[in-house]
């Protein structure tokens, strides 16, 4: 379906391309040849030039991969001869192309470089390691030029993560001037910069998540301001002050809502013991408590919360719902406690529907087992000559007739008692709409 496709849109460059990037051997008739079947209008007299350009350029892609694979690895440039020699190559015939598979080893190679000179950057060792990497490269070519590189990389990231590791626990930038002595006794290049940019960017953070907790545990951004002096802390106090105050706006909005399901307004008592609970109350506490008070107790005070408390026979508090609402809420809630009554109701009748009907079921059973038995005597009682044995089968029969009689009366009754049943049942489920539509 993909050569279909191909051929429809005909492009012999991007076919020429795929074959070659696949590792198969240019094959310029072949394709055509497919492609006359499917829209011979798209085979042009430049269309073989085409494709074999893309294809050359494939191939090219190919073996720039594995090379590029082989040198990432790593493996040793020579390595080469063992591609040739792969399976796939032999299989599909594919063309070789050394220079391709040169040029992609050495982006390979030079990014295995870069990659340990980033790694040793990052683990703070000193650039001299690069002398040691290049002893025991053995027959993998060091890349000098890469893995100075990569060692500057990783050397940025290394003081950019001590910047933000200080600044994340709280810790001074003075703590900078320790990290540098440090760095110098291990011939390590310092990067101020990497480190200052990073620890003014996390302290910011730091001083947020700290405001948050402090909202609820009786710190504010004066105690802060103190103990920020104390560490020799720079103190963000407008980033610190704003998440403080969110902070406090999240904790009287909760309070509302959890009062408002189900308590009455608890405002000027909350108010009254935020210093004994480590809380601060702010110029908008009230306004946004009682907002979400209302909201609350506006969802639990509605027909539908009542309706499900009384389906539970949950204690519903009635007292907190406005007078203007408590008949209907009360209504809503009997009515639940009403349903949940009619339901159970509902599940027994239909319990014994099934119970009925597998009971009718047994019976339908056993009158066609008897019917079954019935023919075979009957059929002793036409055909044989041995009396006894119609004697016997007569006898069987007048039994049979009287335990067929039984159950078809057992049937017909259970007939009556199904009606009876989905009558029940239908009149439940019309008492459980109409609980439901008057609250």
């Amino acid at each position: 379906m993909r050569q279909i496709k191909d051929c429809k849109q005909g492009d012999w460059s991007v076919i020429g391309n795929k074959d070659g990037a696949k590792g198969l051997p240019a094959n310029f008739e072949e394709r055509r040849s497919f492609c006359a079947g499917v829209d011979g209008d798209k085979i042009k007299a430049e269309s073989a030039g085409f494709y074999q350009t893309g294809w050359a350029s494939g191939n090219t892609q190919f073996w720039q991969k594995l090379g590029e694979a082989d040198g990432r690895f790593p493996r040793p440039a020579s390595y080469y001869q063992t591609q040739t020699r792969s399976e796939s190559v032999i299989d599909n015939k594919t063309p070789l192309n050394s220079t391709a598979y040169d040029l992609g080893w050495r982006q390979g190679n030079a990014d295995y470089w870069s990659a340990i000179g980033d790694q040793d950057g990052v683990a703070g060792l000193a650039a001299s390691i690069e002398t040691q990497r290049a002893a025991n490269a053995a027959d993998i070519p060091f890349n000098a030029i890469a893995f100075q590189t990569g060692w500057q990389r990783g050397n940025q990231a290394y003081w950019t993560r001590l910047g933000y590791e200080d600044a994340r626990q709280g810790v001074s930038d003075k703590m900078l001037q320790q990290h540098v002595k440090s760095a110098k006794e291990r011939q390590v290049l310092v990067r101020n910069d990497a480190y200052q940019i990073a620890w003014d960017t996390e302290i910011v953070e730091y001083w947020k998540r700290t405001a948050w907790d402090d909202a609820t545990n009786g710190w504010d951004r004066y105690m802060r301001r103190v103990d920020a002096k104390k560490r020799d802390l720079k103190f963000v106090e407008e980033a610190y002050q704003a998440m403080w105050e969110n902070r406090l706006q999240a904790y009287w909005r909760d309070a509302g809502k959890d009062d408002g399901f189900g308590r009455p307004q608890r405002i000027e008592e909350r108010i009254a013991n935020a210093r004994k609970d480590k809380v601060f109350v702010i110029e908008q506490s009230k306004d946004i408590y009682l907002q979400a008070w209302h909201a609350e107790n506006m969802r639990y005070c509605s027909p539908e919360n009542a309706f499900g408390f009384g389906r539970q026979s949950a204690y519903f508090e009635l007292s907190v719902c406005h007078l203007t609402v408590q008949a209907r809420v009360k209504h809503a809630y009997d009515n639940g406690q009403k349903y949940e009554i009619t339901w159970r109701e509902k599940e027994r009748v239909e319990r014994d529907i099934r119970y009925a009907i597998d009971r009718r079921s047994d019976a339908d059973y056993r009158i066609r087992q008897l019917d079954k038995d019935s023919r075979k005597d009957q059929d002793i009682i036409k055909n044989s000559k041995d009396q006894n044995a119609v004697k016997e089968a007569s006898d069987r029969e007048k039994r049979r007739d009287q335990q067929m009689h039984d159950i078809r009366r057992t049937i017909r009754d259970l007939n009556r008692s199904l009606d009876d049943l989905d009558a029940w049942r239908l009149r439940h489920e019309e008492r459980m709409e109409q609980l439901q539509r008057s609250i």
